[in-house]
């Protein structure tokens, strides 16, 4: 089945949505996943399963990274986003460093989506315009 943009859509808000809803929270999160099974539905993927109540955001990171590419690998998943809260590349010319960085992929698909965002007010945070990056597949190999 191939992917749809509205599906694709949907997993990215979800993503940036539970993304934002964290900043507001506590101020930073650590990296998730998200993916869209075979029956069309989004799943959130945990961020990590170690003993450490106080991972580094890079073994996170690579986690949940590594589970996602199994499942896409093994042909479990539809769709995948992996997101982390990021600095924004000066060429990227970003209204703010700041950003919520989702890497979307589906087969024949993959991009950094870089949300910037600033806090506007108390426990508020304003996104800004998305910055498409495409990149090499990762978590659907071709």
């Amino acid at each position: 089945m191939a992917v749809t943009q509205e599906q694709l859509e949907k997993l990215f808000g979800f993503a940036v949505e539970f993304a934002q809803d964290m900043l507001q929270k506590n101020g930073e999160f650590y990296p998730f996943g998200a993916t869209l099974g075979l029956d069309g539905q989004i799943a959130a993927e945990g961020g990590y399963d170690g003993d450490d109540d106080h991972p580094s955001t890079q073994d996170v990171y690579v986690a949940v990274s590594d589970r996602l590419a199994a499942a896409g690998a093994d042909g479990r998943i539809h769709a995948a986003a992996l997101v982390a809260n990021a600095t924004v590349p000066d060429a990227l010319e970003a209204p703010t460093r700041d950003a919520i960085r989702v890497r979307l992929e589906a087969e024949g698909f993959a991009r950094f989506i870089y949300v910037p965002y600033e806090p506007s007010s108390e426990q508020t945070i304003r996104l800004h315009d998305p910055v498409l990056v495409d990149i090499d597949p990762a978590f659907f190999p071709a």
